[in-house]
């Protein structure tokens, strides 16, 4: 019974509890929040906030806060001006869109007249229209590939600009803030701004995208009529090619049967008008190239009057009178626009044969007036000869219907170019540079006039026009080109002389060595600016560059490497430059590697630095360009390791050593030295061996391995001087201090020794005349020591015997 009676006293107790509770949230109405808190403690206090607030309770204390303010507001608009500002900044197009645009204009009125003669003028185009049509299309074709790829970067960055306006459309703080009409009065004037900025953005955006996307449906429509344009006239060109070999009139003793018509004629008329537009082009487009070939033209004038001036500050004008200048230092300014028309087909190897012909015939213009006076005058007359017949081969181009007067003429000319080409080999042996390059070209001139001739007569007119054209063409260049090589080597040679005078060093010495050092480079230049020039004007240049491309640059594979010729080739033409430039920089500072002339060991073993990073720096760059992959390079070193460790040691072992000596500098180049057994002057330090000269004149080249390896005698590391010692034996007076003066007084004489030390004489006996005694002074100059040795002894015996005293 007694739990029974204890739950119920609980039970009854929790009813009593619950009615007094009901009871007195009945007589108190109002918030629930409110009603929630009567019994805290804290609001039986009194709430401070509430009090201070006037509203502000709890609730609003744990509010929450991540809801917008004016500040937030404010910031998310200025954010979306900025993107704006910054899309309708970047949405301006470049320059170089308006730039295609003009050469897109351009290109449609060349295209026009291209399209008019290829397709409905054809049988009027002869080879020589077809080579430059071609060369056009092609320039055209790479030009539309540069558009192409500028429109589409373009568009992409455009396109990256309309998806960062995306963002905005759906940003929920701009939607509230349009919504809330309290807030969009607030901010009425930043909104306006930021309406318009969307409007001007946009419409920029538009405006952009869609000049974009014009100029590239513009540019795909001029790519397919060039590609179509282009595949006719190679088809023209194979077609022409075999009627250039054909029978294309009777033969020259037969009679003219052929006659062109009015019509004929003005398709002839319309060919000739579509060169020229196409030429008209090309010039345009290549301006750049012209105007970096004023460039070096410029540069070459300021090298060689810096030159000059150096020599005229210096009073050296003299000491260039003998050396066999021609063309410089007096036609310097005439000889750098023989520089600069003589290398300009190396800036374009795709020019048309006419831009070609322009720039040689400013190449003969001012060979003409160089040569006016430097060559005997009978050899100018044929040179005039050959210009007027130059001038003259030049209109044989444009010969619509040969008829018998007109193939006549150009048999005269062909026998007046052999003729004159005769009688110019004749004089120019000894006034001309590369005299046996110029004796093949001129026989080769001969024969292709030969050959022109004799098409001719078969009928064969286009032929022998071409013939006769290049083998003009290829003489007046080669000419050129020979006084452009003698102008190269004579500004070498200047500038040596130049830096030897600066350097203040007077001796004479024989250039000859050093320009011969130089012709090979230039003779492979010339020849190579002869070739492109001679392959132009037979029209063969596109075929042949085509044929030795897809050689050069076909892969082939020995087991799994697999490289290209032109790779190879490639890499061993860096390699070799790399060894000229390393073997030769010295030149150009006047240093001609003389033994004599070493003054300043410092910049000499700066050279030698510089020749060991160019060294490096062209097997690094032939390595690169040539295509090898560097890790089987890694490969290949790696399993030669072996090797190169048990075989090849003595080598490496030189070579670090080499660039130890180099760095390193415990002796330098000049230097007078003793290595074990061997003394002499440094004349050179290599990456595998050093040079000695002895006094004999005897040169000893000693590995860098067994010079690291030994003790080191350098006589000259901080300064030239020797001391140098003397026993005598002096008779005639007991006066120490009388023989001790005399003594010093004729060492002293002597023009070999340094005057900041005085000589010392020290007596080791003393006789009853006099004294044996030593004598020690200092030579400033130790390559000079014996001679000092000679002229003091002399000095002493002319001296004592002065002071009556005699030397045993």
């Amino acid at each position: 019974m007694r739990p029974l009676l204890v739950c119920f006293i609980l039970l009854m107790t929790g009813l009593a509890v619950q009615a007094q509770d009901t009871a007195r949230f009945k007589r108190l109405p109002g918030d629930s929040s409110r009603r929630r808190f009567d019994s805290d403690s804290s609001r039986r206090g009194g709430d401070t906030s509430r009090r201070r607030g006037g509203g502000m309770g709890m609730a609003s204390l744990f509010a929450d806060s991540a809801k917008m303010t004016s500040s937030d507001y404010q910031q998310q608009i200025e954010n979306t001006y900025v993107i704006l500002n910054n899309v309708e900044n970047r949405s301006e197009l470049p320059i170089g869109i308006e730039l295609v645009a003009i050469r897109l204009m351009d290109s449609d009125s060349v295209l026009s007249v291209l399209k008019d003669n290829v397709l409905n003028n054809s049988r009027a185009l002869n080879l020589r229209n077809l080579q430059v049509f071609r060369t056009l299309l092609q320039n055209i074709q790479l030009d539309l590939r540069e558009h192409r790829k500028l429109l589409d970067s373009t568009e992409t960055k455009l396109n990256n600009l309309r998806a960062s306006l995306k963002p905005l459309a759906g940003d929920t703080v701009l939607r509230q803030l349009l919504r809330d009409s309290v807030l969009r009065q607030e901010f009425a004037p930043q909104l306006k701004d930021m309406r318009e900025a969307f409007r001007g953005s946009t419409r920029a955006l538009r405006e952009s995208l869609a000049r974009v996307n014009s100029l590239q449906t513009h540019t795909s429509a001029n790519a397919i009529t060039t590609s179509k344009l282009l595949e006719k006239v190679n088809n023209l060109l194979n077609t022409s090619a075999a009627r250039v070999f054909g029978k294309e009139y009777n033969y020259l003793w037969e009679r003219d049967t052929i006659h062109v018509s009015a019509g004929t004629r003005s398709s002839f008329g319309k060919a000739y008008e579509g060169e020229k537009k196409a030429l008209d082009y090309y010039f345009k487009d290549s301006g750049n190239k012209r105007l970096f070939l004023l460039l070096i033209g410029l540069l070459f004038f300021i090298w060689i009057f810096r030159n000059i001036r150096t020599i005229r500050r210096h009073d050296a004008t003299g000491s260039i009178s003998d050396l066999g200048f021609v063309y410089l230092p007096s036609g310097y300014i005439v000889s750098s626009f023989i520089v600069m028309f003589a290398i300009a087909p190396l800036f374009d190897l795709h020019a048309p044969s006419a831009y070609i012909e322009s720039m040689q015939f400013l190449l003969i213009v001012i060979l003409t007036i160089i040569c006016w006076k430097k060559w005997p005058r009978r050899l100018f007359l044929y040179w005039i000869a050959m210009v007027i017949l130059y001038i003259c081969f030049s209109f044989t181009h444009h010969m619509v219907d040969p008829g018998l007067g007109q193939r006549l003429w150009l048999i005269l000319l062909n026998g007046l170019s052999i003729l004159f080409g005769v009688l110019f080999l004749s004089r120019m042996k000894d006034h001309l540079h590369l005299k046996g390059f110029l004796r093949y070209v001129i026989i080769l001139h001969n024969v292709m006039n030969v050959l022109s001739l004799l098409c001719n007569l078969w009928g064969r007119v286009s032929l022998a026009q071409i013939f006769g054209n290049a083998a003009i063409f290829a003489f007046t260049q080669a000419i050129g080109l020979a006084v452009f090589s003698k102008i190269c080597m004579e500004a070498i040679l200047l500038q040596i002389v130049a830096s030897r005078v600066k350097r203040g060093v007077q001796s004479r010495i024989d250039y000859q060595p050093v320009l011969d050092s130089f012709r090979r480079p230039v003779l492979f230049l010339v020849v190579i600016l002869w070739l492109i020039v001679f392959t132009t004007n037979l029209n063969i240049y596109t075929v042949v560059l085509n044929g030795l491309l897809q050689v050069m640059q076909t892969d082939r594979s020995i087991g799994n490497a697999t490289f290209t010729i032109g790779g190879i080739l490639l890499f061993f033409l860096i390699i070799w430059i790399a060894h000229l430039l390393q073997k030769y920089v010295g030149y150009f500072f006047g240093d001609a590697g003389l033994d004599e002339e070493i003054s300043n060991k410092g910049q000499r073993n700066r050279l030698l630095i510089a020749r060991l990073v160019l060294l490096c720096l062209g097997y690094l760059l032939a390595v690169a360009a040539s295509g090898v992959p560097v890790d089987k390079i890694t490969i290949v070193l790696g399993a030669l390791g072996v090797g190169i460790g048990l075989g090849l040691q003595n080598i490496v072992n030189n070579f670090v050593s080499g660039i130890i000596l180099i760095f390193d500098r415990p002796l330098q180049i000049g230097d007078v030295v003793e290595i074990g057994d061997k003394s002499g002057k440094v004349r050179e330090i290599g990456l595998r061996s050093s040079t000695l000269m002895t006094q004999n004149g005897a040169e000893v080249i000693i590995p860098n391995g067994d010079i690291l390896s030994q003790q080191i005698v350098n006589w000259t590391l901080s300064n030239n001087q020797q001391r140098l010692d003397m026993e005598l034996t002096v008779t005639g007076s007991n006066d120490m201090e009388t023989v001790s003066t005399a003594v010093k007084k004729a060492i002293q004489g002597s023009k070999f020794i340094f005057e900041n030390r005085e000589p010392q004489v020290l007596f080791t006996k003393v006789h009853e005349n006099g004294f044996d005694l030593k004598a020690y002074f200092w030579c400033k100059d130790v390559a000079r020591s014996e001679e000092a040795m000679s002229e003091i002894l002399l000095l002493m015996h002319k001296g004592l015997n002065a002071a009556n005293l005699s030397i045993e």
